[in-house]
């Protein structure tokens, strides 16, 4: 049906299952969705959702763009609700969506007549007592459909979802169109919602219930790698299965690889520097005060050390100079590197070494100037970055392991600069890069969020929300932009590969 107000989405009956469960199980069929996962649900509360599954790194966020597109071609459907789990996700969808190239690749390739007007909905601010309602709400709800050629997307974190009140309360100096509480000024407009990495939105918990409950939306499509998890029965009769809604299409990780969709990862290992298989062995824990630990060496006899809180295993072994005690407690130890140790167990002084740790990097700086070389003298340049994920921030923020990268950058450079094969351009790239080495890499962690230093600042938003100027080799004013060596945490979630 067309919709009643300006500000709506065309009104679709999903009340009667004979009139998609046809088309879902032929697009299933076509797509040869394995027998198993041909399963086809109800539309519940005249809502209907649709899955779809691919692998990680085969381009979700252009699919789902894709479909939005679509969708409004198709049906008229101008109103979207973009449901993504964290911060960085949100900085890549936002910078995919809003990218002028991206909308001009729909609408002169794919033959779209049509422009996303992107509302990104961030935390509330309070000035001088007043609440404002979010004026990207306000944008978002009063589109108008009369305008063929715009579409509104409005792109959400959980959090905003589910914590404080930006969306539920109702006490803003302003609405829109005579809602002052946002969940309902954008309920009204029937949206149809994406959600990226479902497994983190499951069905009972509260920001899908949000979505669900608040926004009413028409349809929900889930675009993921990974799917939540439903437990049933107990005991024997116990049973787990994927909470699919009328899976689509599923990408797998070995057909993405046979389709060329994503590139097989090579590793590369040395051995042990020494052959003294050193270890270190957790003994006792006395209380919450020290623990006793014992040298293990197969080439000296057995040693025991009583360290505190602070104290470094460097009195233990000379090469674990950059590991120390961070904490102690209950039968177990926290070290600087944030691992966790408990009584009876032993880790490997090679591994923790800090000369072990500068072979890696010397490695690392070798293969990615074999690489960059390459990329920098193809016809078309491409910007060559380096990701290290390292166990201890610290060590990077103003520690060690950041003298010890810009020393060993700095050798690395210097032999570089001495290739003949270099051109004229890379070489006065390497040049650029040696006179300023602190410009050469950069850190994004989630603390940094909150930090207040100026300069880490603009490292995390060149990084999470400037790839344009993290990719590109010069800025305006010519001057080169050597920054392509990145620092982040082990703890890997979603987003941690946004640059």
């Amino acid at each position: 049906e067309q919709p009643s107000q300006y500000f709506e989405n065309p009104i679709f009956d999903f009340s009667y299952p004979e009139n998609y469960q046809p088309a879902i199980c032929k697009i299933q069929a076509e797509t040869n969705l394995h027998h198993s996962l041909r399963k086809t649900t109800h539309a519940e509360n005249g809502c209907l959702n649709l899955d779809i599954k691919m692998e990680t790194g085969t381009g979700k966020t252009y699919v789902y763009t894709h479909i939005i597109y679509e969708l409004h071609k198709r049906y008229g459907v101008n109103k979207f609700v973009v449901a993504v789990p964290t911060l960085p996700i949100k900085a890549g969808a936002k910078q995919f969506m809003g990218d002028p190239y991206v909308q001009r690749h729909f609408k002169e390739t794919r033959g779209y007549n049509a422009n996303i007007e992107l509302c990104e909905l961030k935390a509330m601010t309070v000035k001088k007592g007043k609440r404002y309602f979010p004026s990207v709400v306000r944008n978002f709800v009063e589109g108008s459909n009369q305008n063929t050629n715009k579409i509104y997307v409005l792109l959400v974190n959980m959090s905003l979802l589910t914590s404080g009140k930006l969306l539920s309360r109702d006490d803003y100096d302003f609405g829109v169109q005579g809602f002052y509480r946002p969940f309902n000024a954008i309920r009204v407009t029937k949206p149809f919602v994406i959600i990226d990495e479902p497994h983190r939105f499951q069905r009972e918990q509260q920001a899908y219930k949000k979505i669900e409950e608040e926004l009413a939306p028409q349809c929900i499509i889930r675009l993921g790698a990974t799917f939540p998890q439903i437990t049933t029965g107990r005991g024997k009769n116990r049973v787990t299965q994927t909470d699919y809604l009328n899976l689509l299409y599923d990408l797998n990780a070995c057909q993405a690889f046979s389709q060329n969709l994503i590139k097989g990862v090579a590793k590369e290992h040395f051995e042990p520097l020494s052959s003294a298989n050193e270890k270190v062995k957790i003994i006792a824990i006395d209380g919450k005060n020290s623990v006793s630990v014992k040298h293990i060496s197969g080439t000296a006899a057995s040693r025991s050390f009583r360290l505190e809180k602070g104290d470094s295993f460097s009195v233990v072994s000379e090469e674990l100079s950059g590991l120390t005690i961070f904490g102690i407690g209950t039968g177990f130890i926290q070290l600087s590197n944030g691992q966790e140790k408990k009584t009876g167990e032993e880790f490997t002084v090679d591994i923790f070494s800090a000369s072990y740790q500068e072979q890696m990097l010397r490695l690392a700086l070798q293969r990615h100037f074999e690489t960059e070389r390459k990329n920098f003298d193809r016809n078309i340049k491409i910007k060559t970055l380096a990701l290290f994920f390292i166990d201890y921030i610290d060590s990077y923020r103003g520690g060690w392991l950041k003298e010890m990268f810009e020393r060993l950058l700095g050798e690395r450079l210097q032999n570089e600069l001495q290739n003949p094969d270099n051109s004229e351009e890379y070489y006065a790239f390497l040049q650029a890069s040696l006179a300023d080495l602190s410009a050469c890499h950069a850190g994004y962690f989630a603390r940094d969020n909150a930090d207040t230093d100026e300069a880490i600042a603009e490292e995390v938003n060149d990084i999470l929300h400037n790839k344009k100027k993290l990719l590109a080799f010069k800025d305006a004013d010519g001057n080169f932009t050597t920054r392509r060596f990145l620092f982040s945490k082990w703890t890997l979630k979603e987003g941690w590969d946004n640059p």
